[in-house]
């Protein structure tokens, strides 16, 4: 089996010809015999283009199967929290998996998020807060909780999807 993984396209705000890129991406994963193709995020500030955009390029794939997950600048507008988690799409690959034929692998989709416990300022929830609204892209995007218990949520996905 053969995958192909991409993110961070940013579609939009590199002002590209997006029928041209599908084109190109259909193309070269055609000529590539890619089984899965998996976008991890990042394709317009807009989720309704981002499912618009890989359904198109599903459409031109015969033998490719599509797949994507949504990052912070999809989540910008075009969706909301519950949406993002109960969407009904079958290229869309959040908390869900597959398992790999003949093997033991499992490759796990899930949009994720962030709380910056990995950083200096784990213990500044306020703070990492009062930045994010006045700086981060994600200010706008709009959550029934903070985000650290985003990040419990998501841990908890993943881990039961590797169960």
């Amino acid at each position: 089996m053969k995958i192909a993984v991409s993110s961070d396209l940013h579609l939009d705000l590199n002002h590209a010809d997006v029928a041209e890129i599908i084109t190109q991406q259909a193309h070269y994963l055609t000529r590539q015999e890619i089984d899965h193709y998996f976008s991890v995020g990042d394709s317009f500030n807009d989720f309704a283009q981002t499912s618009v955009y890989f359904a198109e390029l599903q459409s031109q794939l015969p033998i490719t199967k599509v797949h994507y997950l949504a990052g912070n600048h999809d989540m910008l507008k075009g969706v909301t929290y519950e949406q993002l988690e109960n969407l009904d799409d079958d290229l869309y690959f959040h908390n869900r998996f597959i398992d790999i034929p003949q093997t033991n692998w499992r490759i796990i989709g899930n949009n994720g998020w962030y709380d910056y416990s990995f950083s200096t300022y784990e213990s500044n929830v306020k703070g990492v807060a009062k930045w994010k609204r006045a700086y981060w892209v994600d200010r706008p995007i709009m959550q029934p909780m903070n985000d650290p218990e985003r990040m419990a949520i998501i841990l908890h996905q993943v881990e039961e999807n590797l169960k």
